[in-house]
């Protein structure tokens, strides 16, 4: 069976305000590029070629799902049945939907206006191992100097749900993420093992490596492995700032905010991208971006402590992520 989609099919859509330009991809809903009024180049990481996006550029401004993250070896029981995912090679555990999870296909247009997109995409019941026929939709808005996207699903069966957008940011839009300052409101983190899969530890950040709670530059000093989630809360709660990052050379600032209780923080040591393809200059390589993934925490499924990630089919799972930029 052929999981790849039909490249010829997929559409690219620009959405413009007084302060923003931004490119979004039918491929994966994928935000291809954001140009803040004043700067000429692109806050997000992306590519020119479409090919790229199922291969080095894979996951680039996607919406992961129809669960983000890892689930250990694909295993998860819903209602007292045992449920196998595919595992997304090279990996032997199901990450971000499997091989051919969202951020692989290609969504529909609903609708669409200078400033705002409507996507959608639909899920089969049995499709990547999940049970439940899934409608999903996404809504890309312009709002002044924000970019918000609104993530929402239902199903017809209890299934497992957490979406992702997965934007590489790099607000100076060249060579690396480590000089950027950081900061995140976030009490406790997740340690994993050898497999990034969650060790059950919810572990304080105060006075450790992953102490993000005041401005601090990325770096190589004292610097961990960044691919982790922080624990924003227990549950879903209001839209609030959850994380901020400043760049030295343009002085640029993002505030990012989310309803989501967890922020994984991957510090793209794996990125690799040639320079014809970049949308910005130059070849793309390791921490040329920082993703910052707000979803529910990773392997939520297995950890009966994590806040749980079932959809139910009166319910509607609802997400709100926004980029705000200064």
């Amino acid at each position: 069976m052929n999981l790849a989609p039909d490249l010829s099919q997929v559409k690219r859509i620009t959405l413009t305000n007084a302060q923003l330009k931004v490119t979004i991809l039918t491929l994966g809903a994928s935000i291809q590029s954001v140009y803040l009024n004043g700067y000429e180049h692109s806050l997000v990481l992306g590519s020119s070629k479409l090919a790229d996006y199922l291969g080095s550029a894979k996951y680039f401004g996607a919406v992961v799902g129809r669960v983000a993250n890892r689930i250990d070896k694909g295993h998860a029981v819903i209602d007292g049945k045992i449920y196998q995912l595919p595992p997304t090679l090279p990996e032997e555990h199901h990450l971000h939907g499997g091989p051919a999870g969202t951020g692989s296909r290609n969504w529909s247009i609903i609708e669409q206006t200078d400033d705002m997109v409507q996507l959608q995409t639909k899920l089969a019941d049995g499709e990547m191992g999940y049970p439940g026929n899934m409608v999903v939709d996404v809504f890309y808005r312009l709002l002044d100097s924000t970019l918000e996207m609104e993530i929402k699903a239902t199903t017809d069966k209890l299934t497992i749900c957490n979406f992702a957008g997965h934007s590489y940011l790099n607000l100076d839009g060249t060579g690396s993420i480590l000089d950027h300052q950081l900061c995140i409101k976030a009490d406790h983190y997740l340690p994993v093992d050898a497999g990034l899969i969650p060790t059950g530890e919810v572990t304080p950040t105060a006075g450790g490596a992953f102490d993000f709670n005041q401005l601090r530059t990325i770096g190589r000093d004292d610097y961990p492995a960044l691919d982790t989630n922080f624990c924003l809360a227990l549950g879903h709660r209001t839209v609030q700032t959850v994380a901020t990052l400043k760049a030295p050379i343009t002085g640029l600032t993002l505030n990012y905010q989310t309803t989501e209780p967890g922020l994984q923080v991957y510090d793209g040591r794996h990125i690799h991208l040639d320079a014809d393809s970049n949308i910005n200059t130059g070849e793309l390589n390791a921490y040329a971006g920082l993703a910052l993934e707000a979803q529910h925490w990773p392997d939520a499924i297995n950890q009966s402590h994590f806040p749980p990630i079932l959809l139910a089919p009166e319910d509607t799972y609802q997400q709100v992520t926004r980029y705000v930029f200064a």
